[in-house]
């Protein structure tokens, strides 16, 4: 199996090139926002000796700020709550109106990197805990951690506590055309992925390098094969785009059996009366109210990569909306 790189994975195996190349690096940390700010708490930036090495904590006038200071102090930690309103005395100019507190954090050692970087490809559920008084990162499993980044105590201590890994995936049902569009940029929306079809050459490792599992299996089966650990989750999106009406009628009948909080299906408006009446007819009272289609925004898109742009839009919706 090929696990894809997400964006803290590449910001953590860049981190662990710059240390063990013996270079000074700086992992700077949105701790808390309030009010409008660029990005919110657990965004996450990389500086080193020569300046930016990746992430973001927002761009503009913050960031460039906050490049500033790691390369004056890059071993020094650091914390800092940025004004940005240009209204108020002290400011950074900037008009967004709110304020930002912002971490800095050497990173000396390889070893908490390591661990991160292990509890990620293994999908382990853990998290990266930067303690506020800039001291090293900690990696922990330890249970009742929230869910989204936010500060938090452990071990007696105040940290940053980052999820490693998201609780939501997308399970893409058919890996045709407008699948492959959508996967690629799922991978860079940080998004994890499953792609299930029942056609070999549509669904394998080589066709989405980045999905967390390629099932080659009877759209009519679904049940038997999304179980255990691939149990679909309120946390969970269904993005069903199969070939055909009846595989879209089996992936979505097998999906409102699930607590999926997003259900979206491909297809015309014409095929979505003719869908609903079959799933009302069959029992299924909730279709219409928990069934997106068609699928993505409306923005008049035509071709598969137009689609999987407005799907895409619409799936960063509802990440933000849980």
């Amino acid at each position: 199996m090929k696990w894809g790189n997400s964006m803290i994975e590449k910001l953590l195996q860049t981190a662990l090139n710059e240390i063990q190349a013996g270079h000074h690096v700086m992992l700077v940390a949105v701790v808390r926002s309030t009010g409008s700010t660029p990005r919110a708490a657990g965004a996450l930036m990389l500086a080193g000796e020569n300046g930016l090495l990746g992430g973001t904590v927002g761009g503009g006038l913050l960031e460039h700020r906050c490049l500033e200071i790691a390369a004056a102090q890059p071993a020094v930690p650091h914390r800092e709550t940025f004004v940005l309103d240009n209204r108020q005395a002290g400011s950074l100019g900037m008009v967004c109106g709110g304020t930002s507190e912002i971490l800095f954090t050497p990173l000396t050692g390889a070893a908490p990197l390591e661990a991160a970087l292990d509890a990620l490809r293994s999908r382990v559920a853990a998290w990266l805990c930067l303690p506020l008084d800039g001291a090293a990162p900690l990696v922990s499993q330890a249970p009742g951690l929230p869910k989204q980044p936010a500060v938090t105590e452990l071990l007696g201590q105040a940290v940053l506590a980052v999820p490693l890994t998201k609780a939501e995936r997308v399970f893409l049902i058919g890996g045709g055309h407008v699948s492959l569009e959508l996967a690629a940029l799922l991978h860079q929306l940080n998004f994890r992925y499953l792609v299930i079809d029942d056609r070999p050459a549509f669904c394998s490792p080589e066709r989405f390098p980045h999905a967390e599992r390629t099932l080659v299996a009877p759209l009519s089966a679904l049940g038997k094969t999304l179980t255990g650990e691939l149990t679909p989750a309120a946390a969970d999106a269904f993005c069903i785009m199969t070939r055909g009406h009846a595989g879209d009628a089996d992936a979505t009948r097998f999906a409102l059996q699930t607590p999926a909080s997003y259900i979206g299906v491909m297809g015309s408006r014409r095929k979505r009366e003719t869908m609903f009446a079959q799933l009302t007819a069959e029992g299924f009272s909730d279709a219409r109210r928990r069934v997106v289609t068609p699928i993505g925004l409306h923005i008049d898109a035509q071709t598969p990569a137009e689609i999987a742009v407005s799907v895409a839009a619409q799936l960063i919706s509802w990440r933000a909306a849980r």
